[in-house]
C-alpha cells in the first residue's frame, strides 16, 4: 500500500511537470524561418517587389495595420506599419527601420512582418522622418525621437516581454540602428545591423572617387541632410558626425544590450571596413581588427594573411549564396563578413536576435 502510494505521487508529478513543460512548449514554440524570403538580392528579384508598395504588403503580410504614431507639438502623426495578434502572453518586439532611400512601406521589410506573424511577434516599421534626403531626416534629433515614439507605442499597445527587445536595420536602417544602441543601450536587448554606415564623413570621402551613377545622388543626400559638402565645410562635417554611430557606439561597450553586425567583402556601396569599425567600438581589445587589416579587406575584397577567417559553414549564408569568410564574438559584439555585396540574410539574423534575452 505504502509503495503504491508513492508510486502514485511520483506519476502525479511527473504528469504535473510534463503538463508545465507543455505549456511552456506552447507559448515559446521553434521559431518559424521565412522561407520563401532569403536574402535582399533574392527579394529583389521576386515579382513582390514590382508590386506598388501599399498592394505589395497587403498581398504578403495582410495583417499588419497601418498606425498613426502621435508627435509632439503640432507636427503631424508619425506613420508606421504594426502587427500584434493580441494574444496574451508577453512576445518579443522586432522594431525595424528602413534603409536610406525608402521609408516605411518599403518592401524590404515585409520578410520581417511575415516572421513576425508566423512566430506571435510583435512587429513595429516606422517612418522616423521617411527618406535620408533632408534636414529632418538622416539620423537627425527629430529622426531619433521618431524611432523612440515608435518603442514606445508598441510598449503601450501590445505585451512586450521587456527582456525581448529587438532592433534591425539595413544600410541607413543599420546606421540607425547602430545610432540607437549607442545612445540607448538600456533600452534594447540586442540590435542586428546589416551592412551599416558607420561614419557619414568617411563614407562621402569614399563616394566622392567612386565611378558608379548613385554616387551623385547619395553625396547630395548627405549634403541636403548635413547642411553642406562635408569634405569643405566644417560645420557640415561637424553635423555628419553627430548623425553617425561613430560618434555614439562605444557607449554601448560593456553594456547588456547585444549587437550584431554583418558587412559584404564585395560591397560597392558600403565598404566593410564601417561593419568592422562598428565591431572594434564593441570589443575587448585584444579582438580588435587593426586599421591595416581592414583597409586590407576594403582593398582586395578578401582577408589578409595572418587574419584568422572562418572555417565551418552556416546553412543560412550558404543558402543565399554569401558564404561566411569571417566571423567573431568579442565583447557584447559579433560580426561576420560574407563574400559577396550589399544584402541581408534575413533567417540567420532572426535566428540570431531569437536567441538573445535579458
Amino acid at each position: 500500500m505504502k509503495f503504491s502510494k508513492l508510486t502514485g505521487n511520483f506519476t502525479f508529478a511527473c504528469i504535473g511537470v510534463l503538463f508545465i513543460f507543455g505549456l511552456w512548449s506552447r507559448e515559446e514554440p521553434d521559431i518559424i524561418y521565412v522561407d520563401e524570403y532569403i536574402s535582399f538580392t533574392q527579394m529583389a528579384r521576386l515579382p513582390l517587389r514590382n508590386l506598388p508598395k501599399e498592394e505589395a504588403w497587403q498581398r504578403a503580410a495582410p495583417h499588419v495595420m497601418e498606425i498613426s504614431i502621435p508627435r509632439d507639438g503640432k507636427e503631424p502623426d508619425q506613420p508606421a506599419l504594426w502587427y500584434d495578434s493580441g494574444t496574451d502572453r508577453q512576445k518579443p518586439l522586432l522594431l525595424v527601420l528602413h534603409s536610406w532611400s525608402e521609408d516605411y512601406q518599403q518592401h524590404f521589410g515585409i520578410p520581417y512582418a511575415v516572421f513576425a506573424e508566423k512566430n506571435d511577434w510583435i512587429f513595429i516599421h516606422p517612418d522616423f522622418r521617411g527618406e535620408f534626403n533632408n534636414e529632418e531626416a538622416t539620423a537627425s534629433e527629430k529622426a531619433v525621437r521618431d524611432v523612440l515614439l515608435a518603442l514606445d507605442y508598441a510598449e503601450t499597445h501590445a505585451s512586450v516581454d521587456q527582456s525581448r527587445i529587438y532592433m534591425t536595420g539595413f544600410s541607413g536602417g543599420a546606421m540607425m540602428s547602430l545610432i540607437m544602441a549607442g545612445r540607448y543601450p538600456e533600452k534594447f536587448t540586442a540590435v542586428l545591423a546589416w551592412v551599416p554606415v558607420y561614419d557619414l564623413n568617411d563614407w562621402y570621402d569614399y563616394l566622392v572617387p567612386t565611378p558608379f551613377s548613385y554616387t551623385d545622388d547619395y553625396q547630395k543626400d548627405i549634403e541636403a541632410s548635413c547642411g553642406g559638402d562635408p569634405s569643405r565645410d566644417e560645420q557640415a562635417r561637424e553635423e555628419c558626425r553627430r548623425r553617425s554611430p561613430s560618434a555614439y557606439l562605444r557607449n554601448a561597450r560593456g553594456k547588456e544590450i547585444r549587437v550584431f553586425v554583418s558587412g559584404g567583402v564585395e560591397d560597392p556601396f558600403v565598404p566593410p571596413s564601417h561593419a568592422v569599425r562598428a565591431f572594434n567600438d564593441l570589443a575587448r581589445e585584444e579582438d580588435r581588427i587593426s586599421e591595416d587589416d581592414y583597409r586590407y579587406i576594403d582593398e582586395y575584397k578578401s582577408l589578409p594573411e595572418g587574419l584568422k577567417g572562418y572555417e565551418e559553414e552556416h546553412p543560412f549564408f550558404e543558402e543565399a549564396g554569401l558564404p561566411v569568410i569571417f566571423m567573431r564574438e568579442s565583447g557584447n559584439a559579433t560580426i561576420f563578413l560574407f563574400d559577396g555585396g550589399h544584402d541581408i540574410v534575413y533567417n540567420k539574423g532572426l535566428k540570431w536576435l531569437s536567441e538573445q534575452q535579458r
